[in-house]
Formats: structure tokens, C-alpha cells, sequence
């Protein structure tokens, strides 16, 4: 059997966890909720006897809590992913960008990083480092590894 040795990351990078999961725990409950009420008032248009009224809005708030535990497990799992720093990319879950591609390392802040106290750095492609607290300043050291790539090439 041969003696498989994936490359170790040089640097790990956590997300700031509060700034990842409760936004989109606010944003699940809030379009969960305007969807039942949705649902309410479509049953309330529906000619239904009671039983069979309580049986349509039972189901559905079933269906719609397994939907939010679900999307709340999602986020909780996907704010306890970190980036990792390799000598040639960065990866994030299954998304990966090298070092080579990147052009411009730009600092993004919203209101949410205001109040959450985080910062994103988008590196373009399309990949964006998120939820990552200012006490971390990662933007010289990425641009130090983009410069080192591009010299290497």
C-alpha cells in the first residue's frame, strides 16, 4: 500500500463563527416565517374543513423547522470551516484559487462587519475570504505569498 502524504497547510486561517452562523440564523428564520404566513393565508383562501386546515398547517410547520435546523446545521458547519494557506493556493472547502491568480487583494467591510468586528478580503475569481476578525490582519501576509508565487513562476 502506498504511503499517500497530502501537503500540510503552512498557515490555517479560522472564520470568526458569530460573524458566519448568526446572520444566516436571522436570515433562515426570517424568510421561514414570511413563507408560513404565506402558507397560512393560501389556507385560509382554500375551501378546507377545520381537521383537514390543521392537518395542512401542521405538516407545513413540520416541513418548515426540519428546513431551518437544517439550514442552521449548514451554517454552523461551514463557519467552523477555515482557509487554508498552501505554497500555491488558498482553499476553502472544495473552492481553491492560486496564488497566480490573484491580481488585487481588496478589503471589504458591511454594516454586519461593523458590528461583528470582521473584515472579508476578496482576491478575486470570485473567491472572497470571509468572516474574519480584525484582530487578525492577514492582507500582508497573503500579498506576500502572491508575490513570492508570481516570482516563482
Amino acid at each position: 500500500m502506498p504511503n499517500f502524504n497530502p501537503e500540510q497547510p503552512i498557515y490555517t486561517l479560522p472564520q470568526s463563527s458569530t460573524r458566519a452562523v448568526i446572520p444566516k440564523i436571522l436570515t433562515i428564520l426570517l424568510l421561514s416565517s414570511i413563507f408560513y404566513v404565506g402558507i397560512l393565508l393560501n389556507i385560509a383562501l382554500l375551501e378546507m374543513t377545520p381537521s383537514e386546515e390543521t392537518t395542512v398547517k401542521l405538516v407545513s410547520l413540520v416541513i418548515l423547522i426540519i428546513i431551518i435546523v437544517l439550514g442552521i446545521y449548514l451554517a454552523i458547519r461551514r463557519a467552523h470551516l477555515p482557509y487554508q494557506f498552501y505554497h500555491n493556493k488558498i482553499t476553502f472547502g472544495k473552492k481553491e484559487v492560486y496564488y497566480t491568480n490573484i491580481e488585487t487583494i481588496t478589503l471589504h467591510k458591511d454594516p454586519a462587519d461593523h458590528i461583528f468586528k470582521t473584515y472579508s478580503l476578496r482576491v478575486g475569481n470570485g473567491f472572497i475570504i470571509r468572516n474574519l476578525s480584525n484582530e487578525i490582519q492577514v492582507q500582508n501576509y497573503l500579498q506576500q505569498l502572491v508575490q513570492y508565487a508570481k516570482r516563482q513562476v
